[in-house]
């Protein structure tokens, strides 16, 4: 073979298809199938007298094994105490704790705290931004809890806001 075909030969590309399945959907018989995966070692056991973790919701879409595993372990961690977290829970639970920045309610554990309407504003806007990213999606019960705490907490935050800060004592 000349020197000049030789150089030719050796500068082509070969495409090799890796493929598994063909464009049909079948699986090419020249193509080895893949190792089974080795399944996944099954979560310790609950104590007997701890009840079954709630079922979860499907995984999200893409979810890692990593993000997989910590959530199952995280899922296993429950208590019978603990409650089952919902959207209603949630405007609550801001709800609760833009009250404890406005100083409307006390801590049980640290008693009354002066006012911090800078994070009480935060919350609050944080739960418009909820009613409007969530706005058509929401059950009629649920977005009128979500009107109703939003409008108490602004009337609130006027309210606090407005009022002039204590003098200090002994001034």
């Amino acid at each position: 073979m000349p020197e000049k075909d030789r150089d030719r030969e050796s500068d082509t590309v070969r495409v090799v298809d890796r493929r598994r399945f063909t464009s049909a959907g079948e699986r090419r018989p020249d193509v080895e199938a893949p190792p089974e995966p080795t399944p996944d070692p099954p979560p310790p056991q609950a104590p007997a007298t701890s009840p079954a973790p709630p079922a979860s919701s499907a995984p999200p879409a893409g979810e890692s094994e990593a993000a997989r595993t910590a959530r199952q372990a995280y899922d296993h961690q429950r208590g019978p105490q603990d409650f089952k977290v919902d959207f209603e829970g949630l405007i609550m639970s801001l709800s609760t704790s833009a009250m404890l920045q406005l100083g409307l309610i006390e801590d049980p554990a640290r008693g009354r705290a002066p006012a911090d309407p800078e994070a009480a504003r935060h919350t609050i806007d944080t739960l418009g931004l909820i009613q409007e990213k969530t706005r058509g999606n929401l059950t009629a019960r649920e977005a009128q809890l979500l009107d109703q705490v939003l409008y108490e907490l602004r009337l609130a935050f006027v309210h606090v806001s407005s009022q002039k800060p204590a003098a200090p004592r002994g001034a």
